[in-house]
């Protein structure tokens, strides 16, 4: 579940960095094919880039130490686990990311059947190569895939070959499915406000794209500004359509007076290659700085076998009989069930020892274990204990665990070192008794 929040907040900040290149770069420019080539481009690379592993240093894995795990509380009355905090907020944060999905999710399938709806009230009839869908209500002109939707009662024929000419742009270039891949990522990142941004503006470009295909035709172009001015008052169905909207008017009139932007315009485009250099940068420096908080002295722990910082190497010296211990791999071993089964596990086998309890020990104990090619848990041991039987009890859990998915490199398995914190934590210290007179 952590990770899947973890995913949508990445993926956000893809897009959002990706966005603010086009709104401070591209937007004004004349290049629509090309603005909407990119908003299509980044939106679907903003949910890829997440998923794809990034390292900053070339080769099998780093293993100066071994990967921390997240620590396991255990108390007396068997109080959850010590990430229990972050379990609770991840699942009101799911359950509220949930919501909002379904919530948009049917709000997508009610536009759907809104349009089906007025499609088989109205009827369909065909129209120089067009399914014309004739409304009877206020509706601005608006096309869905390629479907017409106008009142033709109300429209002048000049105007309404225009509008038609217009509508069938839109058709032809497919901007329906544009909407719809952007009301897929609107749904999945509703929370996200760049993901909005994205779906508006991308309703814009198919505005500009609309208006250059008629002034194309030979339109005159004082009078087409006309009319959308005169035809654009009309009621907006949904988000689903492309419409003869007049709150866009203002940038379309623009538009369509500006100078088209110089070749050397498009040189700006180049601006995008440092975006997408910071945002793997950003994914990058995550593991990067995982390793580097896990050797910090501020862990506790220090490693066994520390590489030499001045070595480039990638592989711990161990004996000859042994294979390497991994540190970073493709795929980090995984508990049966995932984590939030292995910190069950844990709280329910161990038991706070009563000679702790009795001296009032508490403490975090460290544990080493090494997970195997084929699973298994070896190599347990402990790397800072607490005594009271709080190191002997922790080990023992430890050693009871299931087999492991083992770590990927390359997709082979692999031996990968892992470092669990044990708490014990009393709630109060127990009273101490008198000596005996």
């Amino acid at each position: 579940m952590n990770s899947f929040l973890f995913y949508l907040v990445e993926s956000s900040v893809c897009l959002a960095i990706f966005y603010m290149v086009y709104w401070f770069l591209l937007r004004r420019d004349t290049f629509f094919l090309i603005n909407r080539m990119y908003l299509l481009f980044v939106s679907i690379l903003s949910m890829m880039i997440p998923l794809i592993p990034f390292r900053m240093i070339p080769g099998e894995a780093i293993y100066s130490a071994a990967i921390l795990l997240d620590p396991v509380l255990i108390t007396p009355a068997k109080i959850e686990h010590y990430a229990n905090q972050h379990l609770q907020w991840s699942e009101i944060a799911f359950l509220i990311y949930i919501t909002g999905v379904i919530i948009f999710l049917f709000r997508f399938l009610f536009q759907l059947f809104q349009l089906f709806f007025i499609i088989r009230r109205s009827g369909i009839k065909n129209r120089n190569d067009l399914k014309v869908v004739n409304v009877d209500r206020g509706y601005s002109p608006f096309s869905f895939f390629n479907f017409v939707f106008i009142n033709d009662r109300e429209i002048p024929d000049d105007s309404l070959e225009t509008i038609l000419t217009h509508e069938r742009i839109h058709i032809q270039q497919c901007h329906t499915i544009d909407l719809i891949l952007m009301e897929t990522v609107i749904i999945l990142q509703w929370f996200n406000p760049f993901a909005w941004f994205t779906g508006r503006s991308m309703k814009t470009i198919h505005e500009f794209l609309a208006d250059e295909g008629v002034l194309r035709e030979g339109i005159n172009k004082w009078q087409y500004q006309q009319m959308i001015l005169d035809e654009t008052m009309g009621i907006q169905v949904n988000n689903l359509t492309n419409n003869f909207n007049i709150s866009l008017l203002k940038k379309r009139i623009i538009m369509m007076t500006k100078s088209r932007s110089s070749f050397w315009a498009k040189s700006k485009l180049l601006f995008t290659l440092p975006a997408f250099i910071a945002v793997v940068l950003f994914f990058s420096i995550g593991s990067v700085y995982e390793a580097i908080s896990i050797n910090s002295p501020e862990s506790g722990l220090k490693p066994e076998n520390p590489v030499d910082q001045n070595q480039q190497t990638t592989k711990q010296q161990t004996p000859s009989n042994e294979k390497d211990v991994f540190k970073l791999v493709d795929k980090q071993p995984q508990y049966p069930g995932g984590e939030e089964s292995r910190q069950k596990f844990m709280q329910e086998n161990i038991r706070y020892p009563q000679e702790a309890l009795d001296r009032g020990v508490s403490g975090t104990v460290f544990i080493a274990f090494v997970v195997e090619e084929d699973g298994s848990i070896t190599n347990e041991k402990i790397l800072r204990g607490i005594g009271a039987g709080c190191d002997e009890e922790a080990l023992r859990v430890v050693k009871l665990m299931p087999r492991w998915k083992p770590g990927l490199v390359k997709d082979k398995p692999v031996r990968v070192q892992f470092n669990l914190p044990v708490k014990f934590k009393l709630d109060s210290k127990p009273k101490q008794s008198k000596p005996k007179s």
